[in-house]
């Protein structure tokens, strides 16, 4: 999975924030701005565990041809 240091991220509406699975602002995700300290450790405590199951492209997902992502 690609570390996204490189890539620039994209500006957000307020009510969003992009949070790091990773170590040195690798792996990012985008949750709810407005939640509190133990919601935001909840879910990212959730999205770490199950991190092998997440997806950064669609390159990424196996089995399924792109050709029908595309359209």
């Amino acid at each position: 999975m690609p570390s996204f240091s490189s890539f620039e991220l994209k500006s957000l509406p307020n009510m969003l924030k992009y949070v790091f699975l990773g170590s040195n602002e690798t792996f990012p995700m985008i949750i709810a701005n407005d939640l509190n300290s133990y919601q935001e450790t909840q879910a990212l405590d959730l999205l770490r565990e199950n991190k092998e199951a997440l997806r950064w492209t669609l390159g990424d997902i196996l089995g399924i041809n792109i050709t029908i992502l595309h359209h």
